[in-house]
C-alpha cells in the first residue's frame, strides 16, 4: 500500500517521535488521568478535537450526546455541503468507549445544466476505541488508543448523499499528551488511519489514510475557554466522490467548555489535491452534552 505524501510524511515523524517517547522517556509511578476540565467528543462521536481523534476516553457510565453542523464551500466545482451530525458515545470501562455518527446531507450543485439540490440520510458510522495505554501522571510519554469504525450504507447512492455504496471500514491509532504548564494544560494529539470501502466491488472499492494532528491550549485560568489548531489531511483515494478528494487542510477553533458542557466552533481551510478542484474551506459549529 503506498500512502500518500500529504499523508505519509507527517504521519511518519510524528508516529515515530511517538515510539521514540514511549520507550526512552522516564515512567511515572502513578496512573491516573491528568486534570483536563473536559475532553468531549469530536465530529466522528469519538473523544478528541473537532477532526483529530484524542487517546483518552469516556469515564466508565458516561453518556455523552451532541449535535454539529459542518458547511463546506466551494467554488470549482460550484458546490455546497451542509452535514448535520448527531453523535453518541458512551464510557464502556475506564479504557473503552464507543460511538455512534449519523447523518443528514443538504448538497447544492451548480454546473454548465444548472443548479441541482439534494438532501437526504448521509451514512451511518459505529466506532470503539479501546485505550490500551494510558498516560502516568507527571510524564509526558503520550496514551496510545486503537480504534475501529464500521460504516454502514444509510445514504442515498441517487442523491448523492452517500460516501459508501455497500460497506466501509476504518483501523486508526490515536497517541497524545496532556502537559501541565503552571496553571495551564497543554494537550498535543494525532491519529492515523486506513480507511477501506466496498472492497467486493470492483467499480466502487477503494482504500485510503487519514492523518490528523492537533494541538490544544487553554487560554483562560480556569481552563474553560480552549483554542486549538490542528493539521488533517487524506491520500490515496483512488475512486472520485463529488464532494470528497485528497486533501491537506488545516483546521482552527475555540472551544467553551466546562465539567460537562462543550460549544465549539471551527473553521478548516482546504487544499485540494484532485486535478479540477480548487482550494475550499468548512466551517465548524458543535454543542455536546455529558450524561
Amino acid at each position: 500500500m503506498n500512502l500518500s505524501p500529504a499523508v505519509s510524511v507527517p504521519a511518519i515523524l510524528l508516529l515515530s517521535l511517538c515510539f521514540v517517547l514511549v520507550f526512552l522517556a522516564p515512567g511515572a509511578a502513578g496512573a491516573e488521568d491528568l486534570e483536563m476540565i473536559n475532553r468531549p467528543i469530536n465530529t466522528d462521536g469519538m473523544t478528541g478535537l473537532l477532526v483529530t481523534t484524542a487517546p483518552f476516553t469516556l469515564p466508565r457510565k458516561t453518556l455523552e450526546i451532541g449535535t454539529a453542523l459542518i458547511t463546506e464551500n466551494s467554488h470549482v466545482p460550484d458546490f455546497t455541503v451542509n452535514t448535520f451530525l448527531l453523535l453518541v458515545a458512551y464510557g464502556l470501562r475506564h479504557d473503552a468507549e464507543i460511538a455512534l455518527r449519523a447523518t443528514y446531507v443538504e448538497l447544492e450543485k451548480t454546473d454548465t445544466m444548472g443548479t441541482a439540490k439534494s438532501r437526504g440520510t448521509g451514512d451511518t458510522t459505529l466506532s470503539y476505541k479501546w485505550n490500551f495505554r494510558k498516560q502516568q501522571e507527571y510524564s509526558i510519554v503520550p496514551a496510545f488508543s486503537l480504534f475501529v469504525s464500521a460504516i454502514f450504507p444509510t445514504g442515498d447512492e441517487q442523491k448523492g448523499t452517500n460516501t459508501v455504496d455497500h460497506w466501509g471500514a476504518r483501523l486508526g491509532l490515536s497517541v497524545g499528551s496532556e502537559i501541565p504548564i503552571e496553571d495551564y494544560t497543554l494537550g498535543v494529539y494525532a491519529d492515523a488511519q486506513i480507511v477501506v470501502q466496498d472492497l467486493s466491488d470492483s467499480s466502487a472499492r477503494d482504500q485510503k489514510q487519514l492523518f490528523n494532528a492537533g494541538i490544544l491550549l487553554p487560554i483562560s485560568k480556569y481552563r474553560n475557554l480552549q483554542m486549538f489548531v490542528e493539521y488533517n489531511a487524506m491520500g490515496g483515494q483512488d475512486v472520485s466522490h463529488q464532494y470528497q478528494t485528497n486533501f491537506s487542510a488545516v483546521t482552527s477553533g475555540i472551544r467553551l467548555v466546562n465539567e460537562r458542557f462543550n460549544l465549539t466552533f471551527g473553521a478548516q481551510f482546504i487544499h485540494r489535491l484532485a486535478a479540477g478542484y480548487e482550494d475550499s474551506s468548512k466551517v465548524f459549529s458543535m454543542i455536546s452534552m455529558k450524561l
